[in-house]
């Protein structure tokens, strides 16, 4: 898989405030990427500088392999008295892009039904959909989304979710999101970037480095207080104990050894299961961390 683009030691600085930090990412060709953060953490700055919207930013950026980025920043507006497809049609024109395009996308978007309403009787996902259809007039090679289901109920979060899915795997466009529903970005993505106050903390491979990650284990046994004496004494790092539930970090092929060693040590167990650790999860740790 080719990289279409590559940030290198990007950095904005307004005033006395650091907006960006050394940022440094690379985005590989047909991939989903999440970026996460907390408010002000740098995540709509990163994508400005990407669309071009800053230009007073140091660093480089290589987009060589880029022919065009198509980007919805803030929440797509539209002329809300005219169709679907005259407002595509109007985007169109201004970028030089025929009616074939538009009926493709509107087709992709699955907005054909929807083509000749007005965007008035739009529920808030379609809107976010024409919103992704007209960042996708010009055929881009790269997408950047910032919260592009934010105030959706969960049927327009889905459907959303689904045709970004859709949209990357069917044209092999790189698809950079941000947005606040961790657990959609965990469904949704192959890589998160993680950012806080400017920095990149972690970047997550949802295909490789959650399945090589330590997992939570609870452990259910009728001594819980030698339950974690003898976890303890073996090194094992216990989270925490709480009535006959002793939660412990192991590493992701040790659950049989941890079993044996309670058997060898005379302690019961009555359970033992793999906590459902997620996104979510690991992003509140690393944001407790810094």
């Amino acid at each position: 898989m080719s990289y279409v683009l590559k940030a290198r030691g990007i950095s904005r600085k307004v005033k006395d405030f650091q907006i960006l930090n050394d940022v440094s990412f690379e985005l590989k060709r047909g991939e989903i990427v999440g970026l996460i953060g907390p408010n002000g953490a740098g995540k709509t700055s990163i994508m400005k500088v990407l669309v071009g919207l800053t230009k007073n930013y140091t660093g480089e950026l290589d987009m060589s392999a880029i022919k065009d980025i198509g980007s919805m920043i803030e929440t797509p507006s539209f002329y809300s008295y005219n169709t679907g497809y005259e407002n595509l049609m109007y985007f169109a024109k201004l970028n030089g892009v025929g009616s074939k395009r538009v009926e493709e996308l509107l087709e992709l978007l699955g907005l054909t039904e929807a083509a000749n309403k007005k965007v008035k009787a739009y529920s808030l996902g379609m809107r976010q959909r024409l919103g992704i259809a007209q960042a996708l007039l010009k055929d881009p090679d790269v997408l950047v989304l910032d919260e592009p289901t934010n105030g959706l109920d969960p049927e327009g979060i889905y459907e959303v979710r689904e045709y970004i899915r859709k949209i990357a795997s069917e044209n092999n466009i790189t698809v950079l999101i941000s947005s606040h529903l961790l657990g959609e970005l965990e469904k949704m993505c192959d890589r998160a970037i993680i950012i806080n106050k400017g920095k990149i903390i972690q970047t997550m491979d949802f295909n490789n480095d959650l399945k090589k990650k330590q997992i939570t284990v609870v452990i259910e046994s009728l001594d819980p207080e030698a339950t974690v004496e003898i976890l303890s004494k073996n090194k094992y790092d216990v989270i925490s104990s709480d009535n006959n539930e002793v939660r412990v970090k192991i590493g992701n092929k040790e659950k049989t050894d941890v079993a044996k060693l309670l058997a060898a040590n005379n302690v019961i167990i009555t359970g033992m299961y793999e906590a459902c650790e997620t996104l979510e999860d690991t992003f509140l740790e690393l944001i407790k961390n810094q």
